[in-house]
This record gives structure tokens, C-alpha cells and sequence, in this order.
């Protein structure tokens, strides 16, 4: 079977990624996600009072 040109690009970017790079990138998916919940909110907050 052939692989598609996305699916060949998807595995080559993520097997040079060490553990501590995976790490951080979560990390920061998880803050940003956190940070983007907190700001919703804080607006729904807003708009009941």
C-alpha cells in the first residue's frame, strides 16, 4: 500500500521530535487551551452581571 504525501509527511515531522520537545508542546497546548476556557469565562461572567 501507498502511503499518501500527508500521511508520509505526518510521520517523518513527528518521529524527529525528541520526548522533552513532545513535552513542551503539550505543555503549551495544554496552558493555551486552559488560558482560552479561563478567558471564556471571564466573558460569560461579563455578560450575566
Amino acid at each position: 500500500m501507498r502511503d499518501t504525501i500527508k500521511e508520509v509527511y505526518m510521520k517523518k515531522s513527528f518521529k524527529h521530535f525528541s520526548s522533552t520537545q513532545w513535552f513542551i508542546l503539550l505543555w503549551l497546548l495544554g496552558f493555551f487551551a486552559l488560558a482560552l476556557i479561563a478567558g471564556m469565562f471571564k466573558l460569560l461572567l461579563y455578560f450575566a452581571y
